[in-house]
């Protein structure tokens, strides 16, 4: 069993992302730039980004975020067409999604970090084998696979993981922050970082010391609905084809993959891709209610039909330079980003570049309002209270607490009255 002051330390230097609102959290300070950062604070800040393009670059991410967005979109429709009192936290039915949910539910896999995570031994026993359960689960008209995995702890518990898009995405950005920060190893947090390479030492020798390629195909994994088969295929194929680099094996799996929709058309993955970033635009732009700057930009840029990977194509040049992460963020940009003592990046327009973007202030106010409604945090404080009290002329109102959407003018009632939320009675369960 692990200290819990190794939990602790982890925390210390790490951060967070928000899958679907494009938000990084760092717990370092980040306001004169990279070149003050730590080559830890580097790693970690990475490691976080790495989550920001699996979100906006792969099929898999746009798919949970659209999902997302349509889900704020009924919560917000059931405010306004209810005419008593409403229970927060918020619950709303959603059955017209419920195929979807279950799609992702399958694809995401197991989520390790529950409330027991600091309590429960994530050392893996690398001397027993990682056995593998396949089994499906159909959903509508079409099986999904769902693969579990069987793994032994250094504290002899075993427990059955499913395997999916959550640990995969770990894995990868935790191998990419390794190549940046060598001492970031997560030697005692195996899962979910070093699953998958510990995995592949077992059922892939071949190729499990190969970082560069476990990156690439943990990565084409998320150009699919079923990232765990995608992956053990990926993993077969480069078993079988050791001297075809993971760039080679993501390029070949974009040429080659057919893809089927829910009317069973079939399209290139570059097809589908596109078609999913079309579908995003006019998703998210509606909920936001404004024309897309920013967003609209970068997905055009991540488009694989502009055959532009650089997720993968930066860890094959020549001599990979953690610096050499500048380039990707150069191309594509940083989303918003933050800190706990306020302090925070917004990405500009591309239209007016002294303005900041408005349809990602749109999204942090609706990402704000939504978690705030549904999972709000114990003091029920606004999540955007940080944002006002460092601002030129900060907003301070009693109202932060329990109904921010009361009280004088800030940066998130705007939003509550386009929504209607002013004109209901509320009552807070807890």
């Amino acid at each position: 069993m692990r200290d819990n002051k190794d939990f602790k330390d982890l925390k210390a230097m790490a951060g967070a992302y928000k899958p679907g609102f494009m938000q990084i959290k760092l717990t370092h300070q980040f306001q004169k730039g990279f070149g003050d950062f730590t080559i830890e604070q580097l790693g970690v800040f990475f490691h976080e980004y790495i989550h920001y393009l699996q979100n906006i670059s792969t099929p898999w991410g746009l798919y949970m975020s659209m999902v997302q967005y349509k889900t704020i979109s009924e919560t917000y429709a059931h405010i306004q067409s209810a005419d008593s009192k409403i229970e927060l936290p918020l619950k709303v039915s959603t059955p017209s999604l419920e195929r979807q949910w279950a799609i992702i539910n399958i694809g995401q896999g197991h989520y390790p970090f529950n409330i027991d995570y600091d309590q429960t031994c994530q050392i893996i026993d690398r001397t027993k084998q990682i056995k593998i359960h396949r089994t499906g689960e159909t959903i509508g008209e079409k099986t999904y696979p769902k693969i579990s995995l069987e793994i032994t702890f250094v504290d002899g518990t075993v427990r059955n993981i499913d395997l999916g898009a959550l640990i995969i995405n770990e894995s990868m950005a935790a191998m990419y922050q390794m190549m940046i920060d060598p001492n970031a190893s997560h030697e005692k947090y195996d899962l979910p970082y070093n699953l998958i390479q510990i995995f592949c030492e077992q059922h892939y020798p071949n190729i499990a010391h190969d970082r560069k390629k476990l990156i690439a195909i943990c990565y084409t994994s998320l150009f699919s609905l079923s990232p765990a088969q995608v992956l053990l295929d990926q993993l077969d194929n480069a078993s079988e084809n050791p001297d075809v680099s993971g760039l080679e094996l993501y390029n070949d799996f974009v040429r080659n993959a057919e893809i089927y929709d829910n009317r069973g058309k079939q399209s290139t993955v570059s097809e589908f891709m596109d078609g999913l970033i079309d579908n995003f635009k006019e998703i998210i732009s509606q909920l936001l209610n404004c024309e897309l700057d920013y967003i609209a930009d970068v997905l055009d840029k991540v488009r694989i039909s502009k055959r532009i990977v650089p997720l993968i194509s930066i860890v094959y040049a020549e001599e990979f330079n953690p610096m050499d992460i500048e380039t990707i963020i150069d191309i594509l940009g940083i989303p918003f980003t933050y800190n706990e003592n306020g302090e925070h990046f917004l990405p500009k327009s591309t239209k007016n570049p002294n303005r900041d973007s408005d349809d990602m202030l749109a999204l942090i106010a609706n990402s704000a309002l939504y978690n705030y409604i549904a999972h709000p945090n114990k003091y029920r404080c606004c999540p955007l209270r940080f944002m006002c009290l460092q601002s030129n002329l900060p907003v301070i109102k009693e109202e932060c607490f329990d109904y921010p959407w009361l009280g004088k003018k800030c940066p998130i009632t705007g939003l509550c009255e386009y929504i209607g939320l002013k004109n209901k009675e509320y009552r807070w369960t807890y």
